[in-house]
């Protein structure tokens, strides 16, 4: 496979030889992401002791292993911009570090602390009180753990120039983190706290509009027409505040260097007040949809869907806001040429994806379970993406061989063979059966237009054609479409895999359109193999009626 020559500049100093400290990087990341969840999941000495002091031991222990991923995650994103900086450091303490005999210890302490962990869950103690004695130790011994893991990952010395360079990172990392667990631990035992606030708000918003409506405030009950819902924990609106403030302590580390500051400070209360009143006007509408259109729709599609739309409607306004006006941002740098042209790449690479997802979920929030004819508002939403960036489009490459097409009917045939439910009946072709068959040509049109077509061009330019690049090089459009790393192809291909209920044949289907793009030399390539593929499945689906395939 051909390296482009546009890489080598981007790329970290290990140069060629970094490929084995890639995948060092990788199991080493495993493992502290995966370790303390094995662990807390094995770890349950409920039956020991009733003392409060010991349950609150309990639940700090607990809350340790999501403050440690969210800790993880936040740090992860704030060293984004200067991963490459970040990885030749460390790959330069790594190469000739001898990692193998702290990976073991870790293993070993590890294993020793699982086992213990199952002696010490049915561990009496009651009569002589909880075992403080035996919870200190295990507590040292999974700290223990962790630090044979880094010394694993890198050498004592990189360390302490990591932490002494990296202080305010570290520190906005762990505020991120105790703030999503403050948020999550609020929003589950003290939501009472924001809860009537809530409650009395929405129902006020309900009474504009709505004539009847009912309402139990000690319960926190509301309802309008027999339809009722009650403000439970995760409608108090604790979650979505949790999460804007994290989102602004990224957001304003990440882009501080053309923010101002302290003006841009003002956004966080402006953003927990945006998300907390549109969780308001979420339930407000909740309740309507209920009472007026269908108890199923309110209930199925548009609670589980309306959050993210929130969250979203927040964080892309404060971007827009802190973005446009001068109070907040540093405008010095004007766009005297206007847009460049990597910037319109990217959205034309970009919007057919974003199109495609933000369809996706006002359709099921807008809709019940098997309201199948939703799937147009996805086409839709493809062919006006598609045409606003038409230009950009008509000038790619689009020329392919054959070798592509024999890809795709390698993943499409892999696809059938493998789908779980085969064997099942499916709630669409019961619904497909009872359509006119006019109607049925329609929505059978309609989906096989978007799952041949729109689909695969709009996933594949999101992932091979800018994702992928945009792990070799920042300056995504400088790098050629066959160029190839690992990390650009493993990543790419995890992230593909997760976009689909069945990741391993996900992730299956990802490397193959990567190898078929890689093989032709063109993005081209992974489009056409994508598209075969799409339409084995889809003729396999309608011949043979295996309608759990689309």
């Amino acid at each position: 496979m051909k390296q482009a020559p546009t890489v080598e500049s981007e790329m970290p100093a290990a140069g060629r030889d970094s490929g084995p400290l890639v995948w060092r990087a990788g199991l080493l990341g495993c493992l502290a992401a995966l370790e303390l969840p094995f662990v807390a999941f094995l770890y349950d000495p409920t039956a020991i002791s009733a003392a409060p002091a010991w349950r609150e031991a309990q639940m700090a222990l607990r809350e340790a292993v999501p403050f440690t991923l969210f800790f993880l995650a936040a740090l992860a994103l704030l060293l984004t911009p200067r991963r490459i900086a970040v990885w030749r450091d460390w790959a330069g303490a790594a190469r000739a570090h001898a990692w193998r005999p702290a990976l073991a210890l870790n293993l070993v302490l590890i294993a020793g602390l699982a086992a213990a962990t199952l002696i010490f869950n049915g561990y009496d103690g009651d009569a002589h009180g909880p075992p403080w004695g035996l919870f200190a130790a295990w507590t040292l011994a999974a700290l223990a753990a962790y630090a044979a893991l880094a010394l694993a990952a890198a050498p004592l010395g990189f360390w302490r120039g990591f932490f002494d360079r990296e202080r305010a990172c570290i520190a906005l990392a762990a505020g991120a983190a105790m703030m999503i667990e403050a948020a999550a631990i609020l929003s589950r035992q003290s939501w009472s706290l924001l809860s009537d606030a809530t409650f009395h708000f929405s129902a006020a918003l309900l009474r504009l509009y709505e004539s009847d409506v009912v309402t139990a405030p000690d319960a926190r009950v509301i309802g309008v027409d027999g339809f009722k819902v009650n403000i439970a924990a995760a409608c108090s609106g604790y979650e979505g505040i949790g999460l804007v403030v994290t989102f602004l302590a990224i957001y304003f580390w990440v882009f501080r260097r053309s923010l101002k500051f302290p003006n841009v400070f003002i956004m966080l209360p402006a953003g927990v007040a945006a998300i907390w009143i549109l969780n308001c006007v979420r339930i407000a509408m909740l309740v309507s949809l209920g009472a007026h259109v269908s108890p199923e729709v309110a209930v199925t599609g548009f609670h589980s869907q309306a959050g993210w739309m929130m969250f979203l409607v927040v964080t892309i306004a404060v971007m827009a806001v802190t973005h446009r006006l001068s109070f907040f941002h540093r405008l010095e740098a004007k766009r005297e040429t206007g847009v460049s042209s990597a910037a319109k790449l990217a959205a034309a690479l970009l919007a057919p994806f974003l199109a495609m997802t933000a369809a996706t979920i006002l359709g099921a929030a807008f809709s019940a379970d098997g309201h199948y004819w939703v799937y147009g508002l996805r086409v839709a939403a493809l062919l006006l993406a598609f045409f606003a960036f038409w230009r950009v489009y008509k000038a790619m490459d689009w020329r392919a061989g054959v070798e592509p097409v024999l890809f795709g009917v390698l993943v499409g045939a892999v696809w059938i063979a493998t789908d779980p439910s085969r064997a099942e009946a499916s709630p669409l072709g019961d619904w497909l059966a009872g359509l006119p068959p006019l109607l049925l040509a329609l929505w059978l049109g309609l989906r096989l237009l978007g799952t041949v077509l729109l689909v695969p061009l709009a996933e594949e330019l999101a992932f091979r054609g800018y994702v992928h690049r945009k792990l070799i090089a920042e300056k995504f459009e400088a790098v050629a479409e066959s160029a190839f790393t690992w990390k650009a192809f493993l990543i790419s291909s995890g992230l593909f895999a997760l976009l689909h209920e069945r990741w391993l044949a996900g992730a299956f289907a990802g490397a193959v359109f990567a190898l078929a793009m890689y093989r032709s030399g063109k993005l081209s390539g992974a489009v056409v193999a994508h598209i075969a593929a799409n339409a084995v499945i889809a003729l396999w689906a309608v011949v043979f009626k295996q309608w759990t395939l689309l």
